[in-house]
């Protein structure tokens, strides 16, 4: 009987305590820098919320913007045990943004890729959710950092 448990144990999935993605979840908001191309930064505000679908996985959805435009997105998200995230893009009407990301997770930082300039990065840091994001507008390398604070 015993062995038979302890097969048992090792064969199921051990429970995902404290996921990296659990962690983040709620509504955030802040501001930050945008720069595209060699032009001088912008001002970059976010506001995104993680909202659970169940554990290690969250509906990602926001909206940013700069004084040249704005990008919503919805993403969901799923982390797995073995530190590995993907993502599928749930936006309606679907939009111009990858439609499937991929990445990782380690301890406070989920980080999503969809080709070779775009990119997603959310890393807790002391209370605020650093985002970062990378990618093309109008044909022109376009990255971004703000710095988040929940806001419930």
């Amino acid at each position: 009987m015993i062995k038979i448990l302890t097969l048992l144990a090792l064969l199921l999935p051990a429970p995902l305590a404290a996921q990296t993605i659990d962690q983040m979840l709620g509504r955030w908001a802040g501001e930050g820098i945008a720069v595209s191309n060699e032009e001088p930064g912008v001002r970059f505000s976010c506001r995104v919320g993680l909202s659970p679908e169940g554990s290690g996985t969250a509906l990602f959805a926001g909206r940013c913007a700069t004084t040249q435009g704005q990008q919503s997105f919805a993403y969901l998200v799923i982390e797995r045990g073995d530190g590995s995230v993907s993502a599928q893009n749930r936006s309606q009407p679907p939009d111009s943004l990858p439609q499937r990301l991929s990445g990782s997770a380690s301890a406070g930082l989920v980080r999503l890729q969809g080709g070779a300039n775009q990119m997603f990065e959310l890393s807790l840091v002391e209370g605020q959710l650093r985002f970062r994001i990378e990618g093309d507008s109008a044909g022109h390398p376009t990255r971004g950092e703000a710095f988040l604070n929940r806001r419930d």
